[in-house]
């Protein structure tokens, strides 16, 4: 039995480009049983004076793929010889007339496709049609060859006696030979709608002229619109003319929307069978599909156009890109080009996310944008564009529907990886990562190796430092599904992550700084821990970690010192803690503290530090290595630029007062600073270091910055 989508070579019908289907096992709209009738109505009819039949269409209709069906049943009758004629190889009506007959007689010479039962009587009518067209014209065009012989050296071959019959002996001749016929020659014309003007008036001339060979009967397939325009004329109307020719037409029944649905559907699963998709199972996609995908359809050739591109752009895609997505924007860019320029051309209004009370007073961005939807809208059939903007692009709701959506939603958006997120939606465009952004494939390894502490640390460890914010920021969506009893062992292994990250901001308005990315999920994740429970993970979590910046971090995530409103752990565990972390500081040898980030953040934070004590707040703050990792905390820039220039311009700023207040005095601090010189005179030391040193002899000399 054949498969209702591969063809019998195994490959599907539907990814033939605009190629028809040439047999009945190709046939996903069940044309067949019209072929049926077809091919009889072509057996049966009177065909005395020659007949003419036409398949009429649309164009993209399956014109063609009907013709070959009829065309393959007429070929097993032993009683029809099939006559294809390609117009398309000649121009000019002279030229026409003879290749036209010059076809016929070489079809009808043609062992291997000849009937044994006309045999004889078709060598006969051959020979004769070879006679007729010598006789049209003192020259002989030889197709494909594109030369033309003088007859009269073709004595040899019988012309001159061709020329002593008229021509109206030979077309009696070739009738009667006709008429005794046991069968008919039936003459399939494709492509006609293809053809200039002039070439589909000369095509019909040559019918009407030859239309009444008996036991003839032509087989025509066009678009009747663009035909009957054709043949119009002054004083003549192409219809009628039309209606002269043809004695029979079939219209090609539009597909029904039923069946149509089904190949579309068969045909996207089979682009896919093959490729493996990682993204989220999508609850969209029947919306998706029956709302914005469907309607864009009305033939199967529009669909093979879009399933011969499906292919390619899942396997570009479908890692970074949802299917249902996909699905859409390709029909779109297929079906709609234009609507898919829009898209192109206007992401951000598509993909921003509105604070109502913030965009009110930007009416501009607001008007500018919805613009830009309605004018998507207009490029679409009815209700698509609605639905696009509903399933696809939610964030231009705000156009269309007046709902509004925030950061959560640009968070699960992501996650998902919907074009709803500007990021998803400009890889779609452009098949390129912004700089920074994780391959969705590094987010789905540590999400699939939360459950397993080494394998979640190598996944984490195989993730560049380039992308590992990225990576977090979008892990962040996914801890709600960790396994509560996995939290601890995740959390530490995001706490140990801090040393991996850059302490230069990442930018002008890096409020948060890069910490974040590891440190918002660990406060999620604690917040998930029951409440009972929540003093022994602390404690656990806190002892696992080694680095004092992450011990402080974690603490200032759940505890109350920092942020009141967020307290996960008791008072009494804050402080023991905290008082653990201090007094781990004031003791611990240089070689730990020299490596470690934001030292004199961390220091300030853990140790009641006094700049007039004249004490150091921690012992091995005059090792000259803690001096600078001190030094190189205290550096920040602050970043400014005016109002319509894109220059940024810097100015480092050095903690002073912080300074200070761990060494117990200036004096101290710049003691230490000038061991830290003549220790490190010899060395190459660190950019930020220099700026650090640089900083320190710019405020020991008074200065301080202007808005100091």
């Amino acid at each position: 039995m054949t498969d209702p989508v591969l063809g019998g070579d195994g490959q599907s019908a539907l990814f033939s480009g605009d190629d028809p289907i040439l047999v009945s096992g190709d046939d996903l709209l069940n044309r067949s049983r019209l072929a049926v009738a077809i091919a009889d109505e072509v057996q049966q009819m009177n065909a005395e004076r020659g007949a003419v039949v036409a398949i009429t269409g649309r164009w993209g209709t399956g014109k063609t793929s009907l013709l070959n069906l009829t065309a393959n049943i007429l070929r097993e009758q032993e009683s029809i010889q099939v006559v294809e004629f390609n117009p398309w190889f000649f121009s000019g009506t002279d030229q026409l007339i003879r290749f036209f007959f010059d076809e016929m007689t070489r079809q009808l010479r043609n062992e291997r496709s000849g009937k044994k039962r006309l045999k004889d009587a078709t060598a006969n009518i051959a020979e004769k049609f070879s006679k007729y067209s010598t006789s049209l014209s003192p020259v002989k065009f030889i197709p494909g060859v594109g030369q033309v012989f003088d007859v009269a050296q073709k004595a040899a071959e019988g012309v001159s006696q061709a020329f002593a019959a008229s021509v109206q002996e030979q077309r009696v001749e070739i009738s009667e030979a006709l008429t005794q016929l046991n069968g008919r020659i039936v003459v399939l014309i494709d492509d006609i709608d293809r053809l200039t003007r002039q070439e589909i008036r000369d095509l019909f001339r040559l019918v009407r002229l030859n239309g009444s060979f008996p036991n003839v009967v032509y087989l025509l397939c066009f678009d009747r619109q663009v035909v009957e325009i054709a043949l119009s004329e002054d004083g003549l109307n192409g219809a009628a003319y039309l209606e002269k020719i043809v004695k029979t037409s079939m219209e090609v029944p539009p597909a029904a929307d039923e069946a149509l649905a089904s190949v579309l559907r068969l045909g996207m699963n089979t682009a896919i069978a093959d490729v493996k998709i990682t993204t989220p199972d999508e609850s969209r996609f029947p919306d998706v599909f029956w709302q914005v995908v469907r309607p864009l359809f009305s033939t199967v050739r529009d669909v093979k156009r879009f399933l011969s591109s499906l292919g390619l752009a899942i396997r570009f895609a479908a890692d970074e890109v949802a299917l249902p997505d996909l699905v859409a924007l390709e029909a779109i860019r297929v079906m709609r080009p234009d609507a898919h320029d829009l898209i192109a051309q206007n992401v951000r209004a598509l993909t921003a996310v509105y604070s109502w009370q913030v965009e009110k007073r930007n009416q501009g961005i607001l008007a500018a944008d919805a613009e830009v939807v309605t004018a998507l809208q207009g490029e679409l059939p009815d209700g698509v564009g609605l639905a696009l903007i509903r399933f696809v692009f939610p964030a231009a709701q705000a156009h269309t529907e007046n709902m509004w959506h925030g950061n959560d939603s640009l968070q699960a958006w992501r996650r998902d990886r919907r074009v709803a997120h500007a990021t998803v939606l400009k890889y779609y465009l452009h098949r390129e990562l912004p700089s920074g952004a994780a391959p969705s494939s590094e987010v789905d390894s540590i999400v699939y190796f939360s459950g397993d502490e080494q394998e979640f640390r190598d996944a984490l460890a195989a993730i560049p430092d380039a992308h590992l914010e990225d990576a977090l920021d979008r892990f962040l969506s996914h801890v709600e599904a960790i396994d509560s009893s996995r939290i601890p062992s995740v959390v530490v292994a995001l706490l140990d992550l801090l040393p991996r990250f850059s302490e230069e901001a990442s930018g002008m308005y890096d409020l948060a700084g890069r910490d974040y990315t590891a440190l918002r999920p660990s406060k999620r994740l604690m917040q998930r821990v029951e409440p009972a429970s929540a003093d022994p993970v602390a404690r656990a979590i806190y002892q696992a970690t080694s680095s004092a910046y992450a011990r402080l971090s974690f603490l200032s995530l759940v505890g109350a010192q920092t942020h009141s409103e967020g307290q996960i752990i008791s008072p009494n565990l804050e402080v023991e803690l905290r008082t653990d972390l201090g007094e781990f500081l004031k003791s611990a040898p240089a070689a730990v503290l020299s490596t470690e980030r934001e030292l004199l953040r961390t220091v300030v934070q853990a140790i009641n530090c006094d700049a007039n004590s004249g004490e150091v707040a921690i012992a091995s703050a005059n090792s000259p290595n803690v001096t600078a990792r001190l030094l190189e905390t205290a550096i920040s820039s602050s970043r400014s630029n005016t109002l319509g220039s894109v220059v940024v311009e810097s100015e480092d700023r050095l903690a002073w007062d912080a300074l200070i207040s761990v060494y117990g005095g200036e004096s101290r601090l710049s003691s230490a600073v000038e061991q830290l010189k003549e220790s490190f005179a010899n060395q190459e030391i660190s950019p930020r270091l220099r700026r650090g040193i640089a900083a320190f002899d710019l405020y020991v000399t008074g200065w301080r910055p202007a808005d100091f």
